[in-house]
């Protein structure tokens, strides 16, 4: 005997009436046997369509045998549910499962396209203050780094070796922080950044050849040997300039996190549908609960932090917001202690041909 059949149907709806969310009462079989008042006014139905209905007339990606899975109490990932006039509204769904043989649950619904909503002006919201501290933090910095390169240009009579190495330190720091400020502002990718770029047919073999030519001074520094291996013509469609940002930022990331007397090679083949870069190293790796955070902003793995390993957890993020813009993938496969490898596909186009 379930509890249904232990209360009047009368104490029952009053019950589930009283629940400020929508909820229903499903079967094993997925079959809608009650819904409350809530449900009529978020999805437009009325009740009495909807009872012995199939449950997912209101969520149509739902698994019914996930619900027959359902312990005591289970919050289930965030799904689209369907209004009666054909729109989705993102959900976020409880389920209680009762007691008794037919398998019932209780599915409490709540809308959360407010909350959404919400986020996404934050977002937009944050974007536009740290792209207009950025600018403003920019323009100074620039010019001190202007000036810096000067002083390091005089002559030994004129800056004399003291000078000249409190020159090199101050220079260093301010590249440092000029370099955050740009990678604050690349972080602000709104959609009038994408709107801005150029997009033209980019030889990734050329592309990687450059990055990994420019890049070889910092890979010494840091004890690594660098290679590039590339299939001789490998063209996609995309901005140059963000192609080059997207690359530099992969591989100082991996030259980060590799160690002393480590590897980091970048390679470009291609599919019948897209051009293909790998950045592979043999750092530190991560472990597979980082992975799920590795493109969020800010974002700075522990093992970043214990090693203190220069960075504001932004590269990677820039990195995704480029491929995205290209319409593009990324994707990271890692193993700790082994090494990592980044692999992004972007969509190939045809070289021009002519002049």
């Amino acid at each position: 005997m379930n509890w249904l059949s232990t209360l009047s149907s009368e104490r029952v709806g009053k019950l589930l009436d009283a629940a400020p969310d929508p909820t229903v009462v499903v079967d094993d079989a997925g079959a809608l046997r009650y819904v409350n008042g809530r449900v009529a006014e978020v999805f437009g139905y009325p009740r009495a369509d909807l009872v012995g209905r199939d449950v997912r007339t209101l969520v149509p990606d739902w698994d019914v045998a996930e619900l027959r899975r359902a312990t005591a109490r289970q919050v289930l990932p965030t799904t689209l549910a369907r209004h009666r006039n054909g729109h989705t509204l993102p959900v976020e769904v409880t389920v209680v499962a009762l007691d008794g043989p037919d398998g019932q649950v209780t599915a409490f619904f709540r809308d959360i396209s407010a909350r959404l909503r919400l986020e996404q002006e934050a977002d937009r919201m944050r974007d536009e203050l740290i792209a207009n501290i950025s600018h403003e933090l920019r323009t100074p910095l620039t010019s001190i780094v202007g000036y810096l390169e000067l002083l390091g240009e005089l002559d030994e009579q004129e800056l004399g070796p003291e000078a000249r190495r409190l020159v090199d330190i101050v220079a260093r720091n301010a590249h440092r922080e000029l370099r955050l400020v740009n990678d604050l502002l690349a972080v602000s990718f709104v959609d009038e950044d994408r709107a801005s770029m150029v997009f033209e047919p980019v030889d990734l073999s050329v592309l990687a050849a450059q990055v990994v030519e420019d890049h070889q001074i910092f890979a010494r520094g840091a004890g690594l040997e660098i290679t590039a291996e590339a299939q001789e013509s490998v063209v996609v469609r995309g901005d140059s300039d963000r192609l080059v940002r997207l690359l530099e930022n992969l591989v100082i990331n991996s030259c980060k996190f590799s160690p002393p007397g480590g590897q980091v090679r970048v390679g470009v083949t291609a599919d019948a549908a897209n051009g293909i870069l790998t950045v592979v190293d043999t750092g530190i790796g991560v472990s597979e609960a980082e992975r799920a955070k590795i493109f969020e902003r800010m974002y700075r793995a522990p093992g970043a932090i214990v090693r203190q390993v220069e960075g504001a957890g932004l590269g990677l993020s820039i990195a995704k917001a480029i491929v995205d813009a290209h319409s593009g993938t990324i994707a990271v496969d890692s193993t700790p202690g082994q090494g990592t490898t980044v692999r992004v596909a972007l969509p190939r186009s045809e070289p021009r041909l002519g002049g």
